[in-house]
């Protein structure tokens, strides 16, 4: 009877904390991040009455509240408005620091900003990461300010720069620290290193009508009046180089000059040797008292003459403005049998001013686009030849590198050998294609978390940079964590250290991905709560009831030994 008694009263205390646990699974069926518990019961010892080979009579000594097992399934994932509600897709623990400095592990990723720029959850812990140590304290002028929409000179909020990082590797355990977000994150301009540029020059041969400077040895310097005011002589075009293929009947245009500097132009024709001749010419007109001179002579001839293809693209200079990388190709002639050559002239562009008509700009320093009203300073000025083969290929560049305000430029116009860049083809179709590197200046437009776990800054000028990487915590043994509140757990010497996964190279990884606006909800399953709930509760009134029927035969036989 005394048994019963006992084994109703731990029957009573075992379903009250098996009660416990339920409630409290309940009571945080929509708490984000929340593991549910389920509690665990043991039998007391047995007392045997009696045994034998084959079978034993012992009786149990009721039931004991042992302990609770956290139920560590996935909770579902739920979207949201916040950038910084984040949840692990699988398995995984963020970690926090209180501001006494206690580290505290939980699944809950509701964070948000705090006054000083902190990532906190809740309570005000704030969120561990391993830092990309990109961003520096930096001072901004006023015009520069005005881009974040200050204008207020007595600010005092910090502005800090950064440099452009892809990704931040997830340091060591002991590294890891709090995020602070600057309000004013300050994107630097960044000079333009390397460049592209693949288009089609058109090597098809033009020819047209020129006007050829003879060489000073194709006539003579002088030429003396005869008594009769005429003049004769005579020439070759033989060294005139610039002359690619003179014909019988070219025109050759002779203009003389007396001493008082009076001209006379005279005219006449290559004959079938490429000579000219003038004879017995008058030039009465002229001083003829003492000799004329021969001030210039010139061919006109129908010949190929060089293309000239002119390009543009847009780079970026050292102080984050577009300048024009300014791309002149002219090609050589004539040419031979085995592909086209083009001389190149390189500049880089960079806006001075509006063109001012009062003023007189050095042409060695500036360029003047009278169409456009605009004088550009010239940055910098190279030349060089492209060459290419019968097919059109590229075969060789030798423009050097630029100087772009302090910032080497390497400009890339194919590959040797292939079609990728600058070809020189008469059947081939290639669109103009430009690329470049370097970036505006930039204003901090917003934050974001992509999915392994960075903190990524995003730009005015499109540009983005991760700051931190999102650490993600793992152990030994999850269910030896000490739940420290409804989702915070602190580590135990059962749960062992907080540790992280590594790659196959040894580097620190999540081991997870991380969605971003989005929250893990409780894994709480609430019909079964409820199911088990109603078992409890049965359980529970059992037990009480074997307590009272104990109660009452143990009276019965305090009353038999009173009669």
């Amino acid at each position: 009877m005394n048994s019963a008694l006992y084994n109703g009263l731990s029957g009573l205390k075992s379903n009250q904390f098996y009660m416990d646990v339920i409630g409290n699974n309940i009571a945080n069926v929509s708490t984000n991040g929340f593991k549910s518990s389920t509690a665990e019961i043991s039998s007391l010892f047995s007392s045997v009455l009696s045994s034998t080979s084959t079978s034993s009579n012992d009786i149990g000594m009721g039931a004991s509240s042992q302990t609770t097992a956290l139920n560590l399934t996935q909770g579902s994932l739920e979207t949201t408005d916040n950038t910084f509600d984040l949840a692990l897709e699988d398995e995984g623990w963020f970690g926090v620091v209180s501001s006494d400095g206690s580290t505290y592990y939980t699944r809950a990723g509701s964070f948000s900003v705090d006054a000083s720029g902190n990532l906190v959850d809740g309570d005000g812990n704030y969120l561990l990461t391993t830092l990309g140590n990109n961003i520096t304290a930096t001072t901004l002028d006023a015009a520069t300010l005005e881009g974040f929409g200050i204008t207020d000179s007595t600010s005092t909020l910090q502005a800090y720069s950064i440099t452009q990082l892809d990704n931040v590797d997830l340091g060591s355990i002991s590294s890891q620290s709090k995020v602070t977000l600057p309000t004013i994150l300050y994107y630097p301009p960044v000079a333009t290193s390397e460049a592209s540029y693949g288009a089609n020059l058109d090597p098809t041969i033009t020819v047209d009508t020129v006007s050829l400077d003879l060489n000073a040895a194709d006539y003579p310097a002088t030429v003396t009046p005869s008594t009769t005011n005429t003049v004769t002589l005579s020439g070759t075009v033989s060294n005139t180089t610039a002359a690619l293929d003179p014909q019988e009947g070219d025109t050759v245009i002779v203009t003389l000059t007396d001493a008082d500097g009076l001209t006379q132009t005279i005219s006449t024709k290559l004959d079938a040797n490429l000579a000219w001749n003038i004879s017995d010419y008058s030039v009465s007109g002229l001083n003829t008292t003492s000799d004329l001179t021969v001030s210039s002579a010139v061919l006109q001839t129908s010949q190929e003459v060089a293309n000239e293809d002119h390009h543009t693209m847009t780079i970026i200079g050292p102080d984050g403005d577009k300048d024009t990388l300014d791309m002149t190709f002219t090609k050589v002639v004539p040419q031979g049998t085995t592909g086209t050559t083009w001389n190149a002239s390189v500049k880089i562009y960079s806006y001075y001013e509006d063109y001012d008509s009062t003023k007189t700009y050095d042409t060695s320093k500036y360029y003047v686009d009278e169409t456009a009203k605009k004088v550009y300073e010239i940055v910098d000025s190279q030349t060089g030849q492209l060459t290419f083969g019968t097919s059109g290929e590229l075969t060789s560049n030798t423009i050097p590198t630029l100087n772009n305000g302090g910032t080497t430029l390497t400009l890339d116009l194919g590959t040797v050998g292939t079609y990728d860049g600058m070809i020189s083809s008469t059947s081939i179709e290639k669109s103009n294609v430009a690329d470049y590197n370097g970036s505006l200046e930039g204003y901090l437009k917003s934050y974001a978390v992509d999915e392994n776990g960075n903190i990524v800054a995003s730009f005015s000028n499109g540009e983005s940079s991760a700051i931190a990487k999102i650490a993600v915590y793992h152990f030994q043994n999850d269910q030896g964590l000490t739940q420290v509140s409804s989702t915070l757990f602190a580590e135990s010497a059962n749960s062992g250290k907080a540790i992280f996964y590594t790659d196959a190279n040894g580097n620190n990884i999540a081991g997870t991905s991380i969605a971003s606006s989005t929250l893990e909800t409780s894994n709480t399953d609430l019909a079964t709560a409820l199911t088990e709930l109603i078992v409890v509760q049965k359980a529970y009134s059992a037990s009480s009831k074997s307590f009272t029927v104990g109660d009452e035969l143990l009276q019965n036989a305090i009353n038999m030994k009173s009669n």
